[in-house]
């Protein structure tokens, strides 16, 4: 066992300095940021999935101004939610595009899950990567409002500037992921 560890020793001083060599040519940074962003409904599909659960596709498009010019733009989103008809809670995912409103050229890639509210809003997390060298990972708690008569949504990331009694909500959900229901039985994981 000793001849391997010299042997692996060497191996790994030298990935160090390589890996330390790497990391200090490069330029890094870790910045809060702010956005607020507002979009309209402009496309929507919705289905009944079991007796108590609607899957929402949902289009939304709109702008997104930020404190950083890398995620100024044009917005759009895709999400897909699933709510629960009889006490509106639910939960949603999806893409959002920014783009460049000059040339059309997306600025930046992002995931979206969160939570839908009773009252229409949903809080949750954006993850994301600008398009522009060198790359920024985005990695920020959101909060959004749907208008009730329009659709249209306005919303923010990197501060709460909403009130209420839901500010961080969660939910436990099993609706519509393709299994069997197992209704009447809250306490079974299955």
């Amino acid at each position: 066992m000793r001849r391997i560890s010299w042997l692996l020793a060497p191996v790994a001083v030298v990935s160090l300095a390589a890996g330390a060599a790497f990391a200090g040519s490069q330029t890094s940074e870790t910045t809060a940021v702010t956005a607020d962003f507002q979009a309209n409904l402009v496309q929507q599909r919705e289905r009944a999935c079991d007796a108590s659960h609607s899957i929402f596709r949902v289009r939304f498009e709109g702008s997104e101004t930020s404190s950083d010019a890398r995620l100024t733009g044009d917005l759009v989103a895709r999400v897909r939610s699933v709510v629960n008809t009889e006490n509106g809670w639910g939960r949603t995912t999806g893409k959002v595009v920014v783009s460049d409103p000059a040339t059309g050229r997306p600025k930046l890639h992002a995931h979206v899950v969160g939570v839908v509210e009773p009252d229409g809003g949903v809080e949750g997390f954006l993850e994301g990567r600008t398009v522009a060298r060198p790359h920024v990972r985005l990695l920020a708690n959101f909060n959004a409002a749907q208008d009730q008569q329009t659709g249209a949504i306005t919303g923010e990331f990197g501060k709460d500037s909403q009130s209420g009694a839901s500010q961080d909500p969660a939910i436990l959900t099993n609706a519509c992921r393709g299994g069997h229901a197992n209704h009447g039985s809250q306490g079974n994981p299955h």
